[in-house]
């Protein structure tokens, strides 16, 4: 119920340090650090990809999008400027729409669980068929924009 909590806890121990932290380079909490060295790994990557934190922020942000406008155009606008700050340019955009359609195709064939893609959980009667799909199209999407160097990285 409380999963959406403004708070993030993560337990730090000094002799086994938190695995996503260690990662993306956390220092151990042994010293203070002033600046930290950028880097970025193809491990970084899958983290992104499959860790539960970062699945579930990509679940939330594909809902917020989803409810966010009435057609696709503006949809992918309000994801992108959530996510980077700035307008999808229309490489970008196309790049972007391109998936959302493959996505949407993907999961009415079934190749994938739309409602478990979406939610996390087993399917329930209380929404429309097409809600589960649309939901876990833009999901996809979002996980995609999570997992952007540019989103990762600061340059």
């Amino acid at each position: 119920d409380q999963r959406y909590r403004r708070s993030l806890y993560a337990f730090r121990y000094r002799s086994v340090p938190y695995p996503v932290l260690t990662t993306f380079d956390t220092p151990t909490g042994n010293f203070a650090c002033v600046k930290r060295d950028r880097s970025n790994t193809p491990l970084q990557a899958l983290v992104t990809l499959n860790e539960t934190v970062f699945l579930e922020a990509a679940r939330e942000l594909g809902r917020r999008t989803w409810q966010a406008g009435t057609d696709d155009s503006q949809r992918m606008d309000y994801a992108f400027r959530r996510v980077l700050a700035r307008a999808p340019e229309s490489a970008e955009r196309d790049e972007l729409m391109a998936l959302l359609t493959d996505q949407r195709e993907r999961l009415a064939s079934a190749d994938l669980d739309a409602y478990e893609l979406a939610f996390g959980k087993p399917a329930s009667d209380e929404m429309s068929e097409d809600a589960p799909v649309e939901l876990a199209a833009w999901t996809a999407v979002s996980r995609v924009l999570l997992n952007l160097d540019e989103t990762i990285t600061r340059e």
